[in-house]
């Protein structure tokens, strides 16, 4: 499979199953570091009792979808904001104002924020971040990538 060709396929599911197939592809890659990269259930259709919970309990609107709570290259943190591919005829994902708020604190503060618009790109995205050659990582995912369904 090439990296076109699975940019299309992405682009017919939602951003929940994008965002399954990163952690998926990201927990079997890196297992001793796995339980660092998790998810922040801020997005998604809520009743007013179960939003006014959320936010009794701390939740911020525009935080990332993902985090991996590992320090590299003198930065705290990764914040990984998930987003529907951008191909050809198709709508892409794009970032609130909340969310464009929130990255702008992060990074202030000493994390790293990327949007990642699929597998191939959340891949370059952690590679950089953990400073590591993104190439035979994509090679491998795209050869292996129905396991992470």
């Amino acid at each position: 499979m090439t990296e076109s060709e699975l940019l299309i396929i992405e682009s017919g599911y939602s951003e929940t199953k994008i965002q399954h197939i990163c952690v998926e592809w990201f927990r079997q890659t890196f297992p001793n570091v796995a339980n660092l990269l998790f998810a922040i259930p801020n997005g998604g259709v809520r009743s007013k009792k179960s939003a006014s919970m959320r936010k009794y309990e701390g939740a911020i609107s525009g935080v990332s979808d993902l985090i991996l709570l590992y320090p590299s290259g003198g930065k705290s943190s990764l914040c990984i904001e998930m987003k529907k591919p951008k191909i050809k005829g198709c709508s892409a994902g794009k970032q609130s104002k909340e969310q464009k708020q929130w990255q702008k604190l992060v990074t202030t503060y000493g994390s790293v924020y990327g949007v990642c618009y699929g597998l191939c790109e959340f891949i370059r995205l952690v590679c950089s971040y953990l400073k590591a050659d993104p190439a035979p990582y994509i090679e491998q995912a795209l050869k292996q990538f129905p396991n992470y369904l």
